[in-house]
């Protein structure tokens, strides 16, 4: 049982200690560590809990950093496997989860990272406008500047910048989500399936809350407070700015992140789940569609960008 685990020393005792050992001896590479997300804040799921953890790298070694990380994380992998759990970076929403088949019916550890370069700091680290401040809300420095995330310290306008990068990421989930039973085959791994359409149906509906908030709440971060509140506050913020479907929509999430702990799925039931997934992401796409045919954004925002 996953709650005979103990997730803290996992968590403390061989994922943060060993990304922090990493970044100690690595001279000027790296800059800065930070913890953030849901184990910050104590909500984190305890069931398959998820690490949030971002590098900064010193001027031009972010590409070495990445490459010096795959070993860490392999060596982070034997030392939690020792335990009998399971542990994989996960690479969402940029990439398709991938798990090693002999571990998928054991409890699971993911961490959350990336690595960022010090020179994009003037430019929020690159990172797209409507990620940043929920970050800075909740994180904790581990290694380095205390101030490296103060670039985050204010919501970004809602500008063309916002709407451009928010297109892009709704876009991308449902390429990702178009392509996920031909990626996982659901006679073989309909378990995968349904967690990799759980996974891009989440992202999808907290990005909903940024479509469904007004500019006012934008400015003063309501938004991610509802984000943060989430299992007191998501449905009724969908219901009242989504309607009934989007009500149903935070439902369907709920459902298939239960579905996705559990394993012997059909086929069948696998492919239902998944478009459950793309119904999801269709509430999110109307709400976006919706906001930026109301402020006049240019066409091509209204409709999704086919990658090939």
């Amino acid at each position: 049982m996953t709650t005979d685990i103990d997730w803290r020393g996992l968590i403390d005792g061989v994922l943060l200690d060993g990304l922090l050992a990493y970044a100690k001896n690595s001279g000027d590479k790296v800059d800065t560590v930070y913890l953030t997300g849901s184990y910050t804040r104590g909500t984190w799921n305890q069931h398959r809990p998820n690490v949030n953890v971002y590098f900064i790298a010193g001027v031009g070694h972010a590409s070495a950093v990445r490459a010096e990380l795959a070993s860490v994380f392999a060596d982070i992998r034997d030392a939690v496997r020792a335990a009998g759990v399971d542990f994989t970076v996960d690479c969402h929403p940029y990439t398709i989860g991938q798990r090693d088949a002999e571990w998928l019916d054991k409890p699971l550890l993911t961490l959350t990272t990336k690595v960022f370069a010090i020179e994009h700091s003037t430019s929020r680290y690159h990172i797209s406008p409507t990620i940043g401040y929920g970050w800075y809300a909740t994180h904790v420095v581990l290694h380095g500047r205390p101030d490296a995330l103060d670039v985050f310290s204010a919501p970004p306008p809602r500008d063309d910048t916002w709407f451009h990068g928010a297109h892009a990421a709704v876009s991308h989930y449902r390429n990702l989500l178009d392509h996920l039973p031909w990626a996982l085959d659901p006679r073989r791994y309909p378990d995968r399936l349904v967690e990799e359409s759980c996974r891009y149906a989440e992202e999808a509906i907290r990005d909903g809350v940024h479509f469904g908030s007004t500019d006012a709440e934008i400015a003063d971060a309501s938004n991610v407070e509802v984000l943060h509140r989430w299992a007191a506050e998501g449905r009724q913020f969908y219901l009242e700015r989504y309607g009934p479907h989007g009500a149903n929509a935070v439902d369907t999430v709920a459902r298939l992140k239960q579905e996705s702990l559990r394993s012997g799925h059909t086929p069948e039931e696998s492919l239902k789940l998944w478009q459950d997934a793309l119904d999801v992401w269709a509430v999110v796409w109307s709400g976006f569609v919706r906001l930026s045919e109301a402020r006049g954004a240019r066409t091509e925002l209204s409709r999704v960008i086919a990658w090939l």
